[in-house]
């Protein structure tokens, strides 16, 4: 394990750890600082994880060192071969940092059930365009050992890990990647089906009394499901009606918004505002909004217990909870709201999100599209 110190007579850092069986120290030109450890951190962490791989270069890590040429016969004279299943691993962990807690487990699941089973015995530089190009294909549909056929969507997110885990594999090792310029399979752009102001109406008036308030808030606030149970009570301001969202909770673990614009303060309307104030009069000892024995609701309580159920008593089309944000956006913009206020209520980079996601359902909640332009084309006197 590579450890990083500093010399006492210079205050400057240096390198320390064993190659085959070899003390090494290399010395740094940097001071010892913050910021200069936790740039070397970074090197640190590589040599540990090539010297684990056998792939590790004394020479192209240290082209200057004396000690380089200790080992320069060693590595020059075989080729060390590295599966996908090694680097795969290597390139997780050091991934993981940069990645939320649900997106890791995402990637953790896909490369556990379908990559490493299809190629994790591969050495990772014989891994062809071809190899990556059948696979996709037996992935889209299916074959003597895989009869299901997943969606274009699905097989994207799987493929794009693939091309991930090479592209890092060529770079670091310096071998040709065939497989870079893959593109993507063709989707169909997903729409949302957001519920119709009588479903709205169905839906609160027919659940349990419990959780009236709850979808009231969900409902008209244009919560995301995470931003609406990691809610807690000191990021509400009811006098100036405003709910400031910095955190979700996802997976049972609180943490930032998806992104730096979901960071963001939350209008309340009339009902979302009543509904937040009853809540608070009755509110259980918890920091929490929405709370069940003091602890946050969790999606799956939600979905499982509560929604699903629901929707089947009503005889109500089965869509997510997830879709009630739609119903907020669409709601919006068939009141006539500004689209850049809608934008920064639903935490969107842009309006330009609204009218290519949104548009298409604006019928579905007002049923009188065009009535204004009808209403203004009536004053215009035609003589027949």
């Amino acid at each position: 394990m590579a450890t990083i110190n500093v010399r006492k007579e210079t205050s400057k850092l240096y390198i320390d750890f064993r190659y085959k069986g070899v003390r090494c120290r290399e010395q740094t030109r940097m001071r010892d600082t913050v910021q200069n450890r936790r740039l070397l951190k970074r090197l640190v962490n590589r040599i540990d994880a090539e010297i684990t791989l056998n792939t590790f270069d004394y020479s192209d890590a240290f082209p200057d060192s004396k000690k380089a040429t200790l080992f320069t016969d060693s590595n020059s004279s075989t080729k060390s071969i590295i599966t996908f299943k090694d680097f795969a691993h290597t390139w997780l962990k050091e991934m993981r940092p940069t990645w939320r807690v649900s997106y890791f487990k995402t990637v953790s699941y896909l490369l556990e059930a379908k990559l490493l089973k299809a190629f994790g015995t591969e050495d990772v530089e014989n891994i062809s365009r071809a190899d990556v190009l059948q696979y996709r294909s037996d992935l889209c549909l299916g074959n003597e050992n895989n009869n299901s056929r997943l969606s274009a969507r699905y097989v994207n997110r799987i493929i794009s890990i693939m091309l991930s885990i090479l592209e890092e594999a060529s770079s670091r090792f310096n071998f040709p990647n065939h497989c870079s310029d893959i593109s993507p399979l063709r989707t169909r752009k997903m729409r949302p089906d957001p519920f119709t102001i009588d479903e709205v109406e169905s839906i609160i008036n027919a659940c349990p009394t419990e959780f009236k308030d709850y979808f009231i808030v969900r409902f008209f606030s244009g919560l995301r499901t995470g931003e609406l149970h990691g809610l807690r009570w000191k990021n509400l301001c009811l006098k100036s009606r405003s709910i400031n969202v910095r955190e979700s909770i996802v997976d049972g673990v609180l943490g930032k918004t998806k992104s730096t614009y979901s960071d963001r303060f939350v209008a309340m309307s009339d009902q979302v505002h009543d509904s937040l104030m009853r809540i608070f009069k009755n509110t259980e000892n918890s920091e929490y909004v929405f709370s069940r024995n003091g602890k946050p609701l969790t999606q799956s309580y939600i979905t499982q217990c509560v929604w699903y159920p629901m929707l089947k008593q009503l005889n109500i089309p089965r869509r997510r909870p997830y879709t009630s944000r739609h119903t907020a956006a669409s709601i919006w913009l068939a009141s006539g709201e500004n689209p850049e206020w809608i934008a920064r209520q639903l935490g969107h980079k842009s309006s330009e999100v609204l009218f290519n996601y949104y548009s298409n359902y604006i019928p579905n909640v007002t049923r009188s599209d065009g009535e204004q332009a009808n209403k203004f084309l009536n004053k215009i006197e035609v003589n027949l």
